[in-house]
């Protein structure tokens, strides 16, 4: 009977209850704030270990792998770092870099700092970002936001980025900026045996030339160039890689160039570096008024890979490609600036040309001044020149009858043109004059002559330095051509000074010259052009004084008394 009663008074507890939860239910759980999405993951199934208990052996099971928490951001971050010449921005997605720019230098646009990044079209707008064309979790990380700290201490600022996903797999990004145009560079990844394959793109193409840059043939933005530890130097055109190419380890720098700047790779000595080509797809113009649309067109460019096994360490240059900037970043970097064979001498004559400039602020003016000095100690070597150039000239006449004399007899006589040079030599004996006397001279001072022109060429002093009147950028061509038709025409005017020593047609040939040489002239930089203007001035000048006043000519006639 009791444990009747006390079955009802069970079910009638339980009836209550139940009915007061229909009657009056709960309140509804307040949601939860939003958490941001975790990168997914394969699941991944570990075989359970046997567990032995009492004698008992368990059987072995499917269990899931070991989860650790991932380490990603919540929103997206930028990271500014300022030193005196140069200013990096560095994003917490993948930990890219998407700007450098340089403080000194102005951009095309003669307005804004000159940024290294590229950021027009189709270009990313960011560089340095992992190479992860076959790494499905290197491709997820480029995308990912980065935990981001940044360290400051010693006179160097450290930023790291740090991205792990939830089965292990994770990577860290550190960066360490100082005072100068170079960034160090570290990127481990986590998880694994610590040897799974790390990878960093440095571009594709470099600054943001304007359309008369990438034009010019001079300029060459986005050429790839290596720097090896025997300092040999190899460049390639962003169009002229079809395939990637393996360049290997040990290198003291490897990365992208134009004329007057260098985003380069600083590898240690382990690290891979490999070239690869890169198919870019410009964006179509739409049609508009009349005008049909034009497609899409492709752009061969060039990106640098370092990679690595489980860590990449390098330095990251972004900067001017100066002698002193570049020899301080690295021993033999200085090779970046392609001077030519005539390299070593092209130090004295910068040093000639700075000191110039350091004592008239105009750098027209100080390459006026350094040729003038380059003329004056060429003097002798061009003396000697023009007096065998002068006796050449006298012997003309004789050397011109004997050619006449032989001629007629060449295609009889096998041994006539044997006899005439013989008979020709003969002459020159007699005279004593030598046929190579007026080469040699100039021989001994086209290294002088080619080296300034190389460093003109190149010398990044020259960019957007103004002269005077229509030319304000000596590192452009001049817009109204002016000095390249004067280039021309004192060219062909000290042709004509010169003593005619060779036959009809060389002289016919010659004439041309100073066209063709006008025609080459007239796209290069305006500096270079007024180089050779102001050489050929001095060379007109120099040969009129000499004529006057030296054997090679009319002495000036003295009055008798």
């Amino acid at each position: 009977m009791d444990s009747k009663r006390l079955a009802v008074a069970f079910g009638l507890s339980a009836a209550i209850l139940i009915l007061w939860t229909l009657v009056f239910p709960p309140p509804k759980p307040a949601p939860r704030a939003a958490t941001p999405p975790r990168p997914t993951v394969a699941a991944t199934e570990v075989p359970a270990t046997p567990t032995v208990a009492a004698g008992v052996v368990g059987t072995p099971g499917p269990v899931a792998a070991a989860v650790v928490a991932p380490v990603v951001a919540s929103e997206a971050r930028e990271v500014t770092l300022k030193n005196s010449v140069l200013t990096v921005k560095l994003s917490n997605r993948g930990g890219e870099v998407v700007s450098a720019e340089l403080s000194k230098f102005r951009g095309a646009d003669e307005k804004t700092a000159l940024d290294l990044v590229r950021k027009d079209a189709p270009f990313a707008g960011r560089t340095v970002v992992y190479d992860s064309p076959k790494d499905p979790f290197l491709a997820r990380a480029a995308s990912a936001l980065h935990e981001t700290t940044v360290e400051e201490g010693n006179g160097e600022t450290v930023v790291r980025f740090r991205y792990r996903e939830a089965d292990g797999q994770g990577v860290v990004r550190t960066y360490t900026f100082g005072s100068d145009y170079r960034l160090g560079l570290e990127v481990v990844r986590e998880g694994g045996n610590g040897d799974r394959p790390i990878g960093v793109v440095l571009g594709p193409g470099i600054g943001n030339p304007s359309a008369a840059e990438l034009e010019n043939r001079y300029t060459k933005p986005g050429s790839s160039v290596t720097l090896s530890a025997s300092r040999s130097v190899t460049r390639h055109a962003k169009d002229d890689l079809k395939e990637p190419v393996a360049v290997g380890s040990g290198l003291v720098a490897a990365g992208l160039e134009d004329v007057y700047f260098v985003s380069a790779f600083l590898p240690g000595a382990s690290e891979n570096v490999t070239l690869r080509p890169v198919a870019l797809l410009m964006p179509a113009a739409p049609a508009a008024g009349g005008v049909p649309a034009v497609a899409a067109t492709p752009l061969a460019e060039t990106e640098v890979v370092l990679s690595g096994s489980g860590t990449v360490k390098a330095g990251l240059y972004f900067g001017p490609k100066d002698i002193d900037t570049l020899r301080a970043v690295r021993p033999g970097m200085e090779k970046l600036i392609d001077y030519g064979w005539f390299a070593i001498i092209v130090s004295p004559l910068l040093w000639l040309l700075k000191q110039f400039h350091a004592a008239i602020p105009n750098w027209g003016v100080a390459i006026i001044l350094a040729t003038l000095v380059i003329k004056v100690l060429l003097f002798p070597l061009t003396w000697k020149q023009l007096v065998s150039m002068k006796k050449m000239s006298a012997l003309q006449p004789k050397i011109e009858a004997i050619r006449l004399k032989w001629t007629p007899k060449l295609k009889s006589d096998p041994e006539a043109r044997v006899k005439m040079n013989e008979e020709t030599m003969a002459l020159y004996r007699t005279e004593k004059v030598n046929p190579a006397g007026g080469c040699l001279p100039l021989l001994l001072q086209m290294p002088i002559l080619i080296a300034f022109y190389n460093l003109l060429s190149h010398a990044i002093d020259l960019r957007h330095a103004p002269f005077a009147l229509w030319i304000q950028d000596l590192s452009a061509k001049d817009p109204y051509y002016v000095t390249p038709i004067l280039m021309t025409l004192t060219m062909w005017l000290q042709q004509q000074m010169m003593p005619a020593t060779g036959d009809a047609m060389t002289k016919r040939v010659m004439g041309f010259l100073p066209l063709v040489m006008g025609f080459m002239f007239k796209d290069m930089p305006s500096g270079l052009v007024l180089y050779w203007l102001v050489q050929n001035v001095l060379s007109i000048a120099q040969q009129l004084l000499l004529e006057r006043y030296t054997d090679l000519g009319m002495r000036p006639k003295v009055k008798k008394a």
